[in-house]
């Protein structure tokens, strides 16, 4: 891997050490291969011809085929020359090898055949009678040099293959962050509209209670001050759940407060009647335990709705019935209003309740009674899920 690393930061200097590596082994073999313990004197054309050969080789990167074409042309005319024959194919083997490399042992096989034909060609000439060394030479090197070209592509192409998987994996990661971050932020945005929502209707409310009960004869200081008192206990239970929600956007350590379930459901009717909502509640069938997500969506949901009819419906009073079957919990939150409470609603209210209830199998219906007012009903499993 590191010395791939370094042909890819500087192929100049890794074509010119193959190019100068080619030269010595051209100029070496030239020398010695087939003669005497003493070598053979190497005349003016062998240097020539090896800087030539080895030199063309400093393109093979860019020209591949054109290279091999001109380094056996240059082998052959070597060759018809006289001198050693076998040790100049050496500059065409590694351009052989180049040219497996780039476009795979099918085209390396071929070429390797046509490139042992010139050379056999050649030798048959200076040994006509069986195989000589020479010859045995230079069809091992030319089959090394197919074999090596093939082996160096594919464990490219084995690289290449887990360099792409590793980009995958990185995207997919980096995705999946993404879509987990986009859920947070949507169930933060939800739990901040259902707490500044409810929160505030009321202490809305309230205040106007306080308005009321200050004006004029009608000044009751004692009813005024216990107005107050709940707006200020309001107020802090509100921002106690904005610390908390508002924690999650920190460290993951950040202290929170336990979610509100349906057990707190009562709290929830009180909070309500001090703002000047009477709330009716009943329970029907075995009352059973919900996975945390469950009881948590079950009480946002009554939470909202009881927040709408406090808002928009114009009345004074509201029903909350909590249904238990046998896998199915039903909610009915509903109220005689006439829906000309003031604050015209974004319909955010509803989508988040729809939301909650889809979050864990359920669903959320909403709609005008037959008998008049309105009425929101939602199915939540009590099932395992969570």
């Amino acid at each position: 891997m590191e010395c791939q690393g370094w042909r890819r930061r500087y192929p100049w200097a890794h074509d010119a050490a193959v190019a100068l590596a080619s030269l010595l082994l051209t100029l070496g073999m030239m020398r010695f291969a087939g003669q005497p313990p003493q070598g053979r004197v190497l005349v003016p054309i062998d240097y020539g011809y090896a800087l030539l050969a080895s030199g063309v080789l400093l393109g093979r990167r860019r020209w591949p085929v054109g290279v091999l074409v001109v380094t056996v042309l240059l082998a052959v005319v070597r060759g018809g020359m006289g001198g050693a024959h076998g040790p100049q194919m050496l500059p065409a083997q590694v351009a052989l090898y180049t040219v497996t490399t780039v476009y795979g042992g099918r085209v390396g096989l071929t070429a390797g055949i046509l490139l042992l034909a010139v050379a056999m060609a050649q030798l048959v000439t200076v040994a006509p009678r069986g195989l000589s060394p020479g010859m045995i030479a230079v069809i091992t090197s030319t089959w090394l040099a197919v074999a090596a070209g093939g082996g160096v592509r594919a464990q490219r192409a084995y690289v290449a293959a887990l360099e792409e998987r590793a980009v995958r994996a990185e995207q997919a990661r980096r995705d999946e962050a993404a879509r987990l971050v986009a859920e947070e932020r949507v169930r933060i945005a939800r739990e901040l509209h259902d707490v500044v929502a409810h929160q505030l209707t009321l202490i809305n409310a309230q205040a106007g209670v306080a308005l009321y009960l200050h004006e004029g004869e009608r000044t009751d200081p004692a009813r005024l001050a216990e107005t107050l008192s709940h707006v200020k206990e309001d107020s802090k239970q509100a921002l106690s759940e904005l610390r908390a929600i508002v924690g999650l956007l920190g460290s993951p350590e950040a202290p929170r407060e336990p979610v509100p379930g349906l057990d707190r459901l009562d709290d929830l009717v009180v909070s309500f009647a001090r703002a000047g909502l009477r709330v009716d509640v009943r329970r029907r069938g075995e009352v059973r335990t919900a996975s945390s997500a469950v009881d948590v969506s079950g009480y946002r949901i009554v939470q909202e709705a009881l927040t709408n009819v406090s808002k928009h419906a114009g009345t004074g009073t509201a029903r909350v019935c909590l249904d238990y079957a046998t896998d199915l919990l039903k909610i009915t939150v509903a109220d005689d209003g006439t829906g000309t409470g003031a604050g015209g609603g974004s319909g955010r209210g509803l989508i988040g309740m729809r939301e909650r209830a889809a979050a864990v199998g359920g669903r959320v219906t909403a709609g005008r009674r037959a008998g008049g007012g309105y009425a929101v009903e939602a199915e939540l499993p009590l099932g395992e899920r969570s």
